[in-house]
């Protein structure tokens, strides 16, 4: 499985080990449910104020919690034509600061903590749930199973109650400060931003247990708003496929990925040529690449387009004709930064030449 680490906090020094530790631990996730070599998971350390933005913002929930995930694959998921072979399951969200509080009631450290998190949160991601009592102890089993496997099962736990394993159960690192820092750095600002492509709304149950509180962050599969979570489907693919980019010249990459009306998604990275006028845009090549499997104008509803740019990448005018051509409504212009802007054809090109125009 591949895992995409993120640390976007600064209120917890996390110790390397248990960043090492948390991706063991959803790799044996991964070997107990056979999940394919492919299959791609993002895990993002924020602190309690942007993971409770997130919960207040989708969940109706005015505090911080543990932990959230947001699930990006699911039955109905469309099918993608082109690009290389991926299988992103969806993301995972732990506060930091709270895992180390949590850690200290719970008597077993910052590392074990964040390593149950994870695992509890990808288990989620599978489609476990702990609402009703036989699904939690499913998924108090499952969670024994992965954690057993590095040796930090509660039967680990309890076997070093009396003695420290500094490897394992180490609670030394530096606390979350108790006064905020004033000036917000431009890594905290972006991660506040990013959830606004994420989740809708639910409404917790209430009188929930202390064991239950643990965890209880994470949304059901039917819980994403579907606009922001295609948004963050077509995002990842254009990356992906930005990956592939042919430029020797420019060494500018830049990926694209469409969205139809059917639910398919096709994707295509810019080609330079040596005869500079022969050059390709990645967005045109996406286009081209779903008008070659048969779809026609008006059956392509978004486009998305990123690269290494400080402000979202624009696209050129002639991939602004050619999304013309293809009347698509919605234009999402991104960065690998996580920056992006929706914008309509109209804003982007007000006077195009259409087919009609011929008449």
């Amino acid at each position: 499985m591949i895992i995409n680490f993120s640390d976007d906090q600064d209120e917890v020094k996390v110790p390397e080990e248990a960043v090492k530790l948390l991706k063991r631990g959803l790799q044996a996730v991964a070997k107990l449910h056979k999940l394919p070599a492919k299959t791609e998971v993002s895990v993002s350390l924020v602190n309690d104020e942007v993971i409770h933005i997130l919960n207040k913002d989708y969940r109706g929930i005015d505090r911080s919690t543990d932990v959230l995930s947001f699930a990006l694959d699911e039955a109905e998921e469309p099918q993608e034509i082109g690009g290389p072979e991926t299988h992103l399951l969806g993301d995972i969200i732990i506060s930091a600061e709270t895992a180390v509080r949590q850690g200290k009631e719970y008597g077993h450290g910052l590392n074990r903590e964040l390593v149950y998190l994870g695992v509890h949160s990808l288990l989620h991601l599978l489609g476990y749930d702990h609402m009703k009592q036989d699904d939690k102890a499913v998924m108090r089993e499952e969670e024994e199973k992965a954690l057993r496997r590095i040796h930090l099962s509660q039967a680990d736990l309890d076997r070093f109650a009396d003695k420290r394993d500094p490897e394992h159960f180490s609670a030394t690192v530096i606390d979350a400060t108790s006064e905020k820092q004033t000036a917000k750095t431009e890594k905290d600002r972006k991660s506040k931003e990013k959830p606004s492509e994420r989740m809708k709304a639910i409404k917790p149950k209430q009188d929930k247990s202390k064991e239950q509180k643990r965890g209880e962050g994470t949304m059901g599969r039917d819980d994403i708003k579907k606009t922001d979570k295609m948004i963050k489907k077509l995002y990842k693919k254009a990356l992906k496929t930005r990956e592939n980019a042919y430029v020797p010249f420019s060494k500018f990459k830049v990926g694209a990925a469409v969205l139809t009306k059917a639910g398919d998604i096709y994707t295509g990275c810019n080609v330079e040529n040596s005869s500079f006028g022969l050059t390709v845009c990645a967005e045109r090549v996406a286009m081209f690449t779903a008008a070659a499997a048969g779809v026609h104008p008006g059956e392509i509803t978004m486009l998305l387009v990123a690269a290494d740019t400080e402000d979202v990448t624009s696209p050129c005018g002639a991939c602004r004709q050619v999304m013309a051509e293809f009347e698509i409504p919605a234009i999402v212009m991104a960065n690998v930064h996580g920056d992006m802007r929706v914008v309509k054809l109209e804003e982007l090109l007000p006077f195009s030449f259409k087919a009609e125009d011929f008449a």
